[in-house]
């Protein structure tokens, strides 16, 4: 026996030099998505638990962000890093374009989509404020800052010419329905999958109103965006349909990340969709040929998947 124990623990002390203990180890990588309480959270949740479902040896951890501004600009700098963002914010980054005129962003790759965001604009009911232009002299917050929802609804507000009319209040989203509901802001915008949690949230106890965006107003940002109706009875107390906007989101990553790690990921991810559907209702609208409209070139791991089960890539993504 104690030569049977004396071979056993030689063994292992061979097995240990020759496979060092970090060879055993996970792949960590970070998914960085938005405030934990947002609804996009939730879809990253869903993303990572895919992942380890399909691809056990890959571990995800799901990290809180203030908004996909700061997930671009982190992307730039971080290892092992997946981050959302919504293409257009992608876009300009690749171009060095508006608030990343700094430039370093060639390196961002696509993966796949994700639910678009979807633009809410909550005001208190008893505000008065029945119209974006009645926030004309009203304090608003325009979502939370460094947001994407924050970018487009400045772009909006400025199209249609009242955004230096508007006092836009710079605060953490986290903090919007407080504000709102202690009648420090009128109102609040979030950019997220119908329903939403935070509107969800604050209709429970105090009255709202949604606020639509008009054709004409539409119009004006129509290159950007994409139309969206919020069905009635979704949230208490909207009880007709509210036109708004939406933009896609997209899951990137960088080119240096491993393209078998980004294999392994992107037929975990895909392979799995009936964990990362439970995540919220929004997510079982998620369609493979979204990822042809990322604005960016797929990551070669995620290509080599994509072409194995024979999807139908687009020349200018590939």
């Amino acid at each position: 026996m104690r030569k049977i124990g004396t071979l056993l623990l030689m063994l292992l002390f061979v097995t240990f030099i020759i496979f060092p203990a970090n060879s055993f180890a996970q792949t960590r990588l970070v998914l960085k998505s938005a405030r934990q309480a947002s609804t996009y959270y939730a879809f990253a949740v869903g993303q990572a638990n895919a992942i380890h479902a399909g691809a056990p040896d890959i571990d995800v951890t799901v990290e809180d962000s203030p908004g996909s501004m700061v997930n671009v600009k982190e992307s730039k700098t971080r290892e092992n890093f997946l981050f959302t963002s919504p293409p257009d914010l992608i876009a300009s980054a690749l171009k060095a374009a508006e608030q990343f005129e700094e430039g370093g962003y060639e390196k961002i790759r696509a993966l796949w989509p994700i639910p678009g965001i979807v633009m809410h604009w909550v005001v208190r009911e008893d505000s008065g404020v029945k119209t974006l232009y009645d926030l004309a002299g009203q304090r608003f917050i325009p979502g939370g800052a460094g947001s994407a929802g924050a970018n487009l609804t400045m772009k909006v507000l400025e199209a249609m010419g009242i955004k230096e009319k508007v006092e836009l209040q710079t605060v953490d989203l986290n903090e919007g329905v407080q504000a709102v509901k202690n009648r420090r802001a009128v109102g609040f915008a979030t950019a997220s999958s119908v329903p939403a949690a935070m509107v969800s949230e604050i209709a429970a106890t105090t009255p709202i109103r949604l606020l639509s965006l008009p054709d004409e107003d539409y119009e004006k940002v129509a290159q950007d965006v994409t139309r969206h109706v919020i069905p009635a009875g979704v949230y208490k107390g909207v009880d007709e349909d509210i036109p708004t906007i939406s933009m896609m989101v997209g899951t990137y990553t960088s080119a240096d990340l491993a393209d078998d790690i980004v294999y392994k990921i992107t037929k975990a991810f895909w392979e799995n969709r009936e964990i990362w559907e439970q995540s919220h209702p929004a997510m079982k609208f998620v369609k493979m040929e979204d990822v042809n409209f990322l604005k960016a070139k797929i990551h070669p791991g995620a290509l080599r998947y994509y072409e194995e089960i024979g999807f139908n890539v687009a020349d200018d993504v590939k």
